[in-house]
């Protein structure tokens, strides 16, 4: 993107002044007096079958962050690569790293942010369902111990209700129908949708459980990197063939109103010297 193309953008360094990962110490300093709020993607590293690439928890979050910081008073962080996946472990190419681990990095990174004057926290989870226990403690220690409004954000939910009305496969868990046509919407040369192929988890499962993202899951529950391999040899589970790039779009423009929302009353109500971004970029 160059600044013709985003009117956000620094007419003579082409910086973006909301990606913290692009800007001196000095932009920094500036910027946080009009942004207080920063936005975090939070995501993985780990197999998504044989027609997505390594990068889709990462991917998702980061671009429909950089979706809302266009166009609402947001700074932007370099994403977290790297979450708790040991149920992806049986496939090649999955990076895991324990509860713990996880949780204190998550943490200092945005402590090490309040130094300096982010005051608001949204951790914008593409690793969702696996990952949400960890980051929900995240989100209270923030609060707690260090005084940081934080929110913790599983994209599935943000766009729960318009996936529900759109949806044609029956199962969507892991890699399937959502992922992948969110892929097709934000990075489609990475698709490979000659590998899709669907793969229909067990007809039953225990009470309160389900093998899809908008299952009847009312408790918590995890699966081992046993379980997952007896479950799938490609690595996904449901259809992913059911996937569209129309699909993608409305589950990512959900996802970004629905973080602008939070973002632009977050920042009305700190008093923020912003003037609530542009709706005229992108």
């Amino acid at each position: 993107m160059n600044a013709d193309a985003n009117p956000d953008a620094d007419s003579e360094t082409n910086a973006r002044p909301y990606r913290l990962a692009e800007m001196t110490w000095e932009e920094v300093e500036a910027a946080v007096g009009d942004r207080r709020t920063m936005l975090l993607p939070v995501g993985s590293t780990e197999q998504h079958g044989r027609h997505l690439p390594l990068g889709v928890d990462v991917f998702m979050p980061e671009a429909i962050a950089e979706r809302v910081a266009e166009r609402s008073p947001a700074l932007l962080a370099p994403p977290v690569w790297y979450g708790v996946s040991p149920h992806h472990a049986f496939k090649p190419g999955t990076f895991t790293v324990g509860t713990e681990t996880f949780q204190r990095y998550v943490t200092d990174v945005c402590a090490s942010a309040a130094e300096w004057g982010v005051e608001r926290v949204l951790l914008l989870n593409g690793h969702y369902l696996a990952q949400d226990p960890e980051l929900e403690i995240v989100v209270r220690r923030l609060r707690t111990e260090y005084g940081v409004e934080a929110f913790h954000v599983p994209l599935v939910e943000l766009f729960a209700d318009v996936a529900a009305e759109i949806r044609t496969g029956e199962v969507s868990f892991h890699a399937s129908e959502f992922e992948t046509s969110i892929m097709l919407e934000l990075l489609p040369e990475l698709v490979h949708a000659d590998r899709a192929e669907a793969v229909d988890p067990p007809e039953e499962s225990l009470p309160l459980t389900d093998y899809d993202a908008l299952g009847d899951n009312r408790v918590g529950w995890a699966l081992t990197a046993e379980d997952m391999a007896e479950l799938t040899a490609a690595g996904n589970v449901g259809d992913p063939t059911a996937a569209t790039r129309e699909k993608g779009s409305a589950l990512v423009d959900a996802a970004v109103e629905r973080i602008r929302l939070l973002v632009d009353a977050l920042e009305a109500e700190g008093g923020s010297d912003g003037d609530g971004g542009d709706d005229t970029a992108r």
